[in-house]
């Protein structure tokens, strides 16, 4: 048993001092890409502080729609007692267009060809390592609080979050979902399916039912 707890200290130890290197890591790289906004606009140039805001919009939709997808799947049936677990992948379906969007705009708004740093002339260039930046920032902005930090939200606290974010977004996705841009890769899943009989073993339809478990349930229990 001392054995276990201290395996279990020494790995939350370790999980704790990588987290804190990556926070320390991404705070230094928000900080410059922020300040090479600044910097370009107080000289004339306002593309990146333009990009930045964008960028930051982008970000907060991606948060919303991102918590948007666990409240909606805990609630859908007291939502929506009269529609189908059919409507519900349909509109989840309509909710992952924002996410290739937003994912992929944040990508290339955030992207630089110089960066400018504080007390260093002239402004950094390498293209390599530019990229590695933007690739290494947008990455950990997402999935800290783009990704995880909605969904542990909306989980805790399921019907605040659709009541704060619900009557905002909600025909956005309506809309994408009635045009049919998800309708490609549906028919494309169905047609595959079929091809390969893609379906469920009747070993995992047989499994013994956890009633007492749900995604929000599990996202809600990310912070103990």
């Amino acid at each position: 048993m001392a054995t276990e707890q201290g395996k279990s200290r020494s790995g939350e130890a370790l999980r704790a001092t990588v987290g804190v290197v990556l926070f320390v890591v991404w705070a230094v790289l928000t900080f410059l890409w922020f300040y090479d906004a600044i910097h370009a606009l107080v000289y004339g140039e306002p593309g990146p502080a333009i990009k930045a805001v964008v960028w930051l919009l982008l970000m907060l939709l991606l948060a919303g729609m991102e918590g948007l997808e666990v409240a909606v799947i805990d609630r859908w049936s007291h939502l929506y007692p009269e529609r189908t677990t059919a409507d519900l992948a349909g509109w989840l379906a309509a909710r992952q267009l924002f996410v290739a969007l937003i994912v992929t705009g944040a990508t290339l708004l955030a992207d630089r060809d110089s960066l400018a740093i504080p007390f260093v002339a002239p402004p950094f260039t390498g293209v390599v390592a530019l990229k590695i930046f933007n690739l290494v920032f947008t990455t950990l902005t997402v999935l800290w609080f783009m990704q995880i930090f909605p969904k542990h939200m909306a989980a805790t606290n399921a019907d605040r979050y659709l009541k704060v974010f619900q009557a905002v977004l909600f025909p956005v996705v309506e809309f994408v979902r009635v045009i049919g841009i998800s309708w490609p890769a549906e028919m494309t899943a169905q047609a595959v399916q079929n091809r390969l009989d893609w379906h469920a073993e009747p070993t995992l339809e047989a499994a013994p039912s956890r009633h007492d478990e749900s995604l929000a349930k599990a996202w809600a229990a990310l912070v103990p």
